[in-house]
């Protein structure tokens, strides 16, 4: 068989590209596909991290062992490739073809896997504006849970939702109603099925009541929301288009309930909001 020493930095260029590919490059392809699959340990522990209240430990934790694996996976590639002689002996897949079509495969498994991963268990949002004040921020990031029993959601919880007006945005508001309630907005007070909600989350930031005749936002209703769909308003009442103005949002257009916010940014002040981190949502 033909012999062809190792390059230490190749095989740890390779590894830092993608873990593993480094020790195929080196002849061990057991051990290479081993830190391939390695990495899939992550799902289990974002899924974790959904219901904790601890979730900035989770995140820590998840750096932590990032920096850790890497850092294993490109020293062993580099280490392995020393200790190549000249005598090394290439594999049958020790051939650029066997590299490229190897990456070409992660490639292709990484995209069907974060796929798979946003549409039926977590994604992650940035906030861009603040119809949601005070319960989140502009520039706050959060994890939505998007399992089958968040995508139906009760009377409190906070969903991300197709915008009907535009199905190509997404949206964030809480659910005050859903199929079968009636609704009744009286001077900013919101009423379901003739009692006054109690919501501890909504602010009111403007003192005017405008009559219901000029617009809906203080004086709506009553209206009854429609079987499989939900009343969505947003906790920053005074200020959130929601909807008052384009009516219902149906069962199937929900995309998951909001749990955790995993980072926050405050771009007025240029700093992060470290008390923000790991908030749960409520």
């Amino acid at each position: 068989m033909d012999t062809k020493p190792r390059k230490w930095w190749l095989a740890g260029l390779l590894s830092l590209f993608e873990p593993g590919l480094g020790q195929i490059y080196n002849g061990q392809a057991r051990k290479g596909i081993f830190f391939i699959l390695l990495q899939l340990l992550l799902i289990p522990f974002l899924l974790l991290s959904l219901n904790s209240r601890y979730i900035f430990i989770y995140i820590c934790i998840m750096a932590l062992f990032t920096l850790l694996y890497y850092i294993i996976v490109v020293g062993d590639a580099v280490i392995y490739a020393r200790k190549c002689n000249s005598d090394y002996q290439l594999k049958k897949y020790n051939k650029i073809t066997i590299y490229v079509g190897t990456v070409v495969l992660l490639i292709v498994f990484s995209i069907s896997l974060k796929f798979l991963i946003r549409n039926n268990y977590v994604q992650a949002y940035k906030i861009p504006a603040g119809s949601m004040e005070p319960t989140i921020l502009i520039g706050d990031h959060i994890l939505v849970d998007r399992r089958t029993s968040a995508r139906n959601p009760n009377r409190g919880d906070l969903v991300i939702f197709e915008y009907p007006e535009d199905p190509s945005k997404d949206f964030v508001k809480r659910v005050v109603a859903v199929g079968g309630d009636v609704v009744v907005i009286k001077d900013k007070e919101l009423y379901v099925n003739n009692s006054l909600t109690k919501e501890s989350y909504s602010v009111h930031k403007e003192l005017d009541v405008i009559p219901a005749s000029q617009n809906p936002r203080d004086n709506f209703g009553p209206v009854t929301v429609p079987v499989g769909s939900y009343f969505m308003m947003g906790d920053n009442r005074d200020r959130s288009y929601d909807s008052r103005f384009w009516g219902f949002v149906e069962k199937s257009k929900i995309k998951g309930t909001v749990r955790n916010i995993y980072w926050s940014w405050d771009r007025s002040k240029n700093a992060v909001r470290w008390s923000r981190i790991g908030s749960r949502i409520l």
